[in-house]
C-alpha cells in the first residue's frame, strides 16, 4: 500500500508516528551499544602487532594502534620487541574493576592459541602460539590507570 496525496490523513500520520517510534527506538539502542564507558575493541591491533614481522614497520601502521594510544610515540621497537605504555581510557565497567584485568582478558579471547601462564595484580603474561612463531605478550601496570604492552618473539 503506498501513501500518496489520496490517502486518509489519519493513516498518514499513524504512519508518521510508527516510523518517528521505530526511529527513536533505533537511535536508543545504538546509544546502548556504544556505552561510553566501555573501552574500544582491543583485538585488531592486537592480532596486527603479534603477526608483524618486523615490529619496526608497526610505527606507521593506524592498524596497529591500540585503543586509548595517542599515536606511535608511546610504543618503541625493534625487530623483535613491541614496547608499549599509555593510560586506560575507560572507567570500571561493573563487570572488572581494573584496566590491567580487562586488558589481560581481552589479549585472552583475541586468540584462539594462547596460554595465560601468568596473572598477578600487577602483571600478566601469555604465550601465543602462530603457525609461523611462539609471541609472548606481557601486560602490566606502570602507575595508576597507567598499563605497559610488551610483544616479544
Amino acid at each position: 500500500m503506498s501513501f500518496d496525496r489520496r490517502s486518509h490523513p489519519l493513516t498518514q500520520r499513524v504512519a508518521l508516528a510508527l516510523g518517528a517510534a521505530l526511529l527513536l527506538a533505533s537511535a536508543a539502542h545504538a546509544a546502548q551499544a556504544t556505552a561510553p564507558n566501555e573501552p574500544a575493541d582491543a583485538c585488531p591491533a592486537l592480532r596486527h602487532i603479534v603477526e608483524a614481522t618486523d615490529f619496526k614497520q608497526l610505527h606507521d601502521q593506524p592498524t596497529a594502534q591500540l585503543p586509548g594510544m595517542s599515536g606511535a610515540q608511546d610504543c618503541r621497537a625493534n625487530q623483535h620487541a613491541y614496547d608499549c605504555h599509555w593510560r586506560a581510557h575507560w572507567q570500571a565497567d561493573g563487570v572488572i574493576n581494573d584496566p590491567l584485568e580487562e586488558f589481560g582478558a581481552d589479549i585472552a579471547a583475541c586468540f584462539p592459541n594462547v596460554v595465560h601462564d601468568v596473572n598477578t595484580p600487577t602483571r600478566q603474561h601469555f604465550v601465543v602460539t602462530t603457525a609461523d612463531r611462539r609471541v609472548s605478550i606481557t601486560a602490566s601496570v606502570q602507575g595508576q590507570n597507567e598499563l605497559r604492552l610488551r610483544v616479544t618473539r
